[in-house]
């Protein structure tokens, strides 16, 4: 009876010191990895600014096929966010928020863990030579329950090992983007701006010949008026009919001013819209239109209006069609 009892007292020393000693342990805890993969910082940017692909990279979500995951802000950019639960004790339930987004340098995360608590983490990405270095990084404050505390000095080694596959992951996924040459998808606010522009139903087979004329009318009328171009020209397809186009060309100019005959003034109100550079001949537009409205679909997104076109490249300036950009709007909400 008496060793019992000294058993007794000797365990409840022991607790009484992990306790005291709990409390000079640290509170917060930081985690921090990094990598570098072979993708321009867009790329790998909107791999981690999109959660629907981190079921992709990330290793939590690859743990439970099974999880249920909902979206919430549409899943994209700073204010995003998803819950996950699972039945799988390594992954439980929770919600993930993106709280700021700086695109291709920076984005900030919180993680509610439901009762066991918050946490933040960030990702930053920098160029480094034609890729870039990834760091993820995780803090949490562990509070005043020794339990916790104890369990911290452990965090290092075990989320460090899932921050590194991560980023392994990612560049998997970034580099496969990248050789594949897949359109990288994004959403943007174009603010609202002055335009000239003209609208005509075309037959299809015509549509290079009367852009370069209603182009070249827009052109006339911005110089004969003293206007000042502010953008790039862009094309919007109101209606696709058969072999029939309901096109209008516009261009950006610095305010609104009075028209006569076929050509229009206005002012383009701002519009979110799901975007995408295309790279190369017009010929083959069709194929990133394609697949900027499977994009809107598979992300949940509602497609809000014609779509877009924008020519960064002046074909009279560069005869090399390899080297043409086409940027590619569809308004969405």
């Amino acid at each position: 009876m008496k060793k019992l009892k000294n058993f007794l007292i000797g365990l409840l020393i022991v607790a009484l010191a992990l306790v005291i000693v709990a409390f000079f342990l640290p509170r917060q805890v930081h985690v921090e990895r990094s990598g570098t993969i072979e993708a321009p910082p867009k790329v790998v940017f909107n791999q981690v600014n999109n959660l629907h692909t981190w079921e992709k990279w990330a290793v939590w979500n690859q743990i439970d096929p099974e999880m249920k995951v909902e979206f919430e802000n549409t899943g994209v950019g700073e204010g995003a966010a998803y819950t996950w639960e699972s039945e799988n004790s390594n992954v439980g339930s929770g919600r993930l928020t993106i709280t700021a987004s700086e695109p291709y340098d920076s984005i900030a995360t919180e993680m509610d863990f439901m009762e066991k608590g918050t946490s933040s983490g960030y990702f930053l990405f920098e160029e480094v030579g034609k890729g870039t270095k990834v760091t993820w990084g995780f803090d949490i404050d562990l509070g005043n329950n020794p339990a916790d505390r104890w369990m911290g000095l452990m965090f290092d080694s075990m989320l460090g090992k899932d921050f590194e596959k991560g980023i392994e992951n990612l560049g998997v996924v970034s580099e496969t983007i990248v050789q594949e040459g897949r359109p990288i998808v994004e959403i943007v606010t174009v603010p609202e701006f002055n335009y000239v522009s003209m609208r005509s139903n075309i037959q299809f087979e015509n549509t290079s010949t009367q852009m370069g004329v209603m182009y070249g009318k827009l052109s006339n009328f911005i110089d004969n008026n003293d206007l000042m171009m502010t953008d790039t020209p862009y094309a919007i397809y109101h209606k696709i009919d058969g072999t029939m186009i309901d096109l209008e060309c516009g261009i950006p100019v610095e305010y609104k001013t009075e028209t006569n005959g076929d050509i229009i003034s206005g002012i383009m109100p701002a519009k979110k819209y799901a975007t995408a550079d295309h790279f190369g001949s017009h010929e083959t537009l069709g194929e990133t239109h394609q697949f900027i409205q499977n994009w809107i679909v598979e992300n949940g997104f509602e497609l809000v209006g014609s779509p877009m076109e924008k020519y960064l490249t002046d074909p009279q300036k560069e005869p090399d069609v390899s080297k043409w950009v086409t940027a590619i709007y569809y308004p969405v909400r």
